[in-house]
């Protein structure tokens, strides 16, 4: 058997193939990026950052791909399933991008960017400068949550917001699977959901079940709420989303997945076709939630677990349902 890396490696991803190495020394492997993307028809197994489509066409041998991270949306799934391709993702970026969630949600109500700006300008708040309560900031404890999303993500959110004791619902389209760790209770009813709740996190992939799961109509009635949204932008209404935020219906929004993107390696560019990075009550993050050292380390040791797995047993835990998305 054999299997090609067709992505670079760090001194972190070297460190866990020479583990991988130890434990499976009857493998052959190519983990020369260009060599494995060049010969990938000769491989039974890879792992790959994003590919073009026509290298994986090549791949006519392969049967199984480990993605390095959580998303599936660049991957050929019509492909990949008719040739019977297993996929096996990891969730080593799930604590750092539910603290992300929970930062975003923190820098809001504790007002820490708005008074951060102002301090380093000169200007003060607070009872200093005799000041009441208009420079008064809020606590997020034993706040009503609501989690859209009970994977890897959203659980480790459920047990961060259990701290602050967060009264936590999760959502999903089939609560009997059971309520996981940090959660109060799993619900399928998502308007009754929305309406108990104050504080709203997003935590879904992009699929064609999710998208648009929070609707114009439904984001125009979440009068008061605190929406975080760490999981897909198509998962919000674009349109519905800067309404909200402009009209004030939203109380706020922490944002880190957004609808447009810089192109053809520019650093520069607006995050939507609408002008929400310009509102006040807007906390403005660049696609970063899972871009920690300690993510990429987790996610480098729990693809090589998988691999691992996978030849060992020929199945993994992680396969993902590649028509689902998920």
């Amino acid at each position: 058997m054999k299997i090609g890396f067709c992505m670079p490696l760090n001194a972190v991803w070297r460190r866990e193939v020479d583990r991988l190495k130890a434990a499976l020394p009857e493998l052959e492997f190519e983990t020369d990026m260009e060599k494995a993307v060049a010969g990938i028809d000769a491989f039974d197994a890879i792992v790959a950052n994003p590919l073009p489509r026509e290298r994986l066409e090549a791949a006519r041998a392969l049967k199984a791909l480990f993605v390095p991270f959580v998303g599936l949306n660049h991957l050929p799934a019509e492909l990949l399933i008719g040739r019977g391709v297993s996929v096996y993702n990891c969730h080593g970026n799930a604590e750092s991008v539910a603290e992300r969630a929970l930062a975003m949600t923190l820098d809001f109500f504790g007002r820490i960017t708005e008074f951060h700006k102002d301090l380093a300008s000169g200007k003060w708040h607070g009872f200093w400068v005799g000041k009441g309560a208009e420079d008064f900031w809020h606590s997020i404890y034993r706040r009503k949550a609501l989690v859209l999303g009970t994977g890897a993500i959203g659980v480790e959110l459920g047990k961060l917001l259990k701290a602050f004791g967060c009264e936590v619902t999760g959502y999903r389209r089939r609560p009997s699977l059971g309520v996981p760790a940090g959660f109060d209770r799993i619900v399928a009813d998502l308007d009754a959901a929305l309406d108990a709740a104050e504080l709203v996190f997003v935590t879904l992939p992009h699929t064609g079940e999710t998208e648009g799961l929070l609707s114009k109509e439904r984001l125009l009635r979440m009068k008061g709420k605190f929406l975080v949204n760490v999981g897909r932008a198509a998962v919000v209404d674009e349109e519905g989303l800067w309404l909200a935020l402009k009209d004030g219906i939203l109380a706020g929004a922490g944002i880190d997945v957004w609808y447009t993107y810089p192109q053809g390696g520019s650093t520069e560019g607006a995050p939507s076709r609408f002008p929400i990075h310009t509102l006040q009550n807007v906390i403005l993050s660049p696609h970063v939630g899972g871009s920690t050292h300690e993510a990429i380390d987790l996610n480098a040791a729990a693809t090589v677990d998988n691999v691992i797995e996978w030849v060992r047993t020929g199945d993994c835990r992680t396969r993902v349902d590649l028509k689902a998305a998920y």
